[in-house]
């Protein structure tokens, strides 16, 4: 079966912001690309899935997805929503803060949970820097590219000292999203192991069909689909920090032959598996 990971159009910017009102949509289709991104829900509510996590998310809440991270929103009602997004890597901050990867001002983006809930006074101070980003954004006015990045580095820190409702208070998730929740949970622990649709079915105590069906529903992959995709992904990891064979690496992340492996691999990567450490090893992925 062939995974699409759909990805964003244009993805060599690095800097971008969004503002839209759309209706009750659902991505087709979890996707990730280069970019982190910033959600912000104005108004509305949404299921936000973020790599092995669901959030139902609500009008002020602010959503933190790190490059390269497979995510997805959903509607969580028929009604309109509105949101913000921005989009920008670390080459866009650089200049002012480098090594920006490692900075704490990062933090948002590489902890749990991934969702800030604002307060009113808050939402107010948020909603005046996305303001003042997406009016910057539009002119380009003298010296547009250097104010830009003050602001996000502002939103930024903010975001890092506003403090984390406790995680409660994103829940309730409906029954099925929470069984789905905790289906992807285990699946991302136990990905090295032999997993199968019935195994599943029997140990969250539901029907194979219905787990099928509700799983693509969800997460917008089908659950091979999903389950390759992690796997993948860690493998790149050892590919690129370590020594080991690409048989002991196929191994490692759960696949028995290190022919379906490579297939998988390339089918996602778009290289071989040794096309991508070389790659990596000469600098030029």
């Amino acid at each position: 079966m062939k995974l699409e990971v759909v990805k964003i159009p244009d993805i060599s910017f690095l800097f971008r912001i969004q503002s839209h009102k759309r209706g009750a949509f659902s991505m087709d289709n979890k996707h990730s690309h280069k970019p982190h991104e910033i959600y912000y829900l104005r108004n509305g509510q949404r299921y936000y899935f973020i790599e092995d996590r669901i959030y139902h998310v609500h009008q002020g809440d602010l959503i933190f997805v790190p490059s390269a991270v497979l995510h997805r929103t959903t509607a969580a009602d028929n009604r309109d929503h509105e949101r913000t997004v921005i989009y920008f890597q670390d080459q866009f901050l650089e200049d002012l803060i480098p090594d920006i990867a490692n900075h704490p001002i990062m933090n948002r983006f590489y902890s749990e949970p991934k969702v800030v809930r604002l307060k009113l006074a808050d939402q107010v101070v948020i909603e005046n820097i996305l303001a003042k980003l997406n009016h910057e954004y539009q002119k380009q006015l003298p010296n547009s590219q250097l104010y830009l990045k003050i602001l996000l580095i502002e939103l930024l820190l903010i975001a890092n000292r506003i403090e984390p409702a406790d995680a409660s208070v994103y829940e309730p998730l409906s029954p099925i999203h929470e069984k789905i929740h905790k289906i992807v949970r285990y699946l991302r622990k136990n990905y090295q192991k032999p997993v199968s649709l019935s195994q599943l079915a029997k140990k969250f105590y539901i029907s194979q069909y219905y787990l099928s069906r509700m799983f693509k529903a969800v997460t917008g992959l089908s659950l091979i689909e999903y389950l390759n995709t992690i796997r993948i992904q860690e493998a790149q990891k050892l590919l690129t920090e370590c020594d080991l064979t690409i048989t002991e690496i196929a191994s490692m992340v759960g696949y028995e032959s290190q022919t379906y492996f490579g297939r998988t691999f390339k089918r996602i990567i778009g290289l071989s598996p040794r096309e991508y450490r070389k790659q990596h090893l000469t600098g030029h992925n």
